[in-house]
């Protein structure tokens, strides 16, 4: 077996081109290895905006965009609330709502939002991007407060829609107060819900519209006739 020497450099000149190899492959080396990384994360980071797309979509179709299609609705039954009240107090044989519901249900979802900032692809995204879909994602952490606050009011005053012949003076002022919080939190969750529409469009969301069937169950429909409704929609 015949063994080669390393030739001995003679010169400055030939130090520095035989590290001038090294240092070029190395510097080729590290950049593959960054190109590889970079189209792992360019992939990853597509799938993960096409996930967080359809996640915010269906929050907006079932949740945001039929909030905002039935304020009408909830607008009304706070001034039948309202006008109830005013004839209890005044000792008038009260007036009955049209239709009663304690909110719109529904849940909204960031369960993607979770999974993909947990395995931090988040962090490859650009700036802007990000910094609007956190926007979006934070406020959904207020809806959660607001939509049992609002159930709660709203649950108070379903004695409305048959007063008990006791009904004293502090419990019409409880019912005011209670009013009052369901007006209140209406108004953020409607305010809100426009405002991740808006974040939304930003992104380039498509905007969608509520489910125009159920908003007319919702507002118009018998308690019996809605529910009727949403099993349906939810056994297709």
């Amino acid at each position: 077996m015949e063994f080669h020497k390393p030739k001995s450099i003679h010169s400055w000149r030939e130090l520095l081109t035989e590290i001038g190899v090294i240092v070029i492959g190395v510097a080729i080396a590290l950049a593959a290895e960054q190109a590889v990384e970079w189209f792992h994360w360019r992939n990853e980071v597509a799938q993960a905006r096409v996930a967080l797309v359809e996640e915010i979509t269906l929050n907006n179709r079932e949740f945001f965009a039929r909030r905002i299609a039935s304020e009408p609705c909830l607008s009304r039954q706070v001034q039948e609330a309202d006008a109830i009240l005013a004839d209890l107090e005044a000792g008038r044989g009260p007036g009955k709502f049209t239709v009663f519901r304690t909110g719109t249900g529904s849940l909204i979802s960031d369960s993607e939002w979770q999974a993909q900032r947990a395995s931090q692809v988040l962090t490859h995204f650009p700036h802007a991007e990000l910094a609007q879909m956190g926007r979006y994602y934070i406020l959904m952490q207020d809806f959660r407060l607001w939509m049992p606050q609002e159930g709660d009011a709203w649950g108070e005053l379903a004695i409305l829609q048959h007063p008990p012949r006791g009904i004293t003076t502090s419990d019409l002022i409880r019912l005011r107060a209670s009013l009052g919080a369901a007006q209140r939190i209406d108004r953020l969750i409607v305010l809100n819900a426009q405002r991740q529409m808006r974040i939304s469009r930003q992104l380039g969301i498509a905007d969608v519209k509520a489910d125009a069937a159920r908003v007319k169950a919702f507002c118009t429909g018998s308690d019996q006739d809605y529910q009727r409704y949403i099993t349906s929609q939810e056994l297709r």
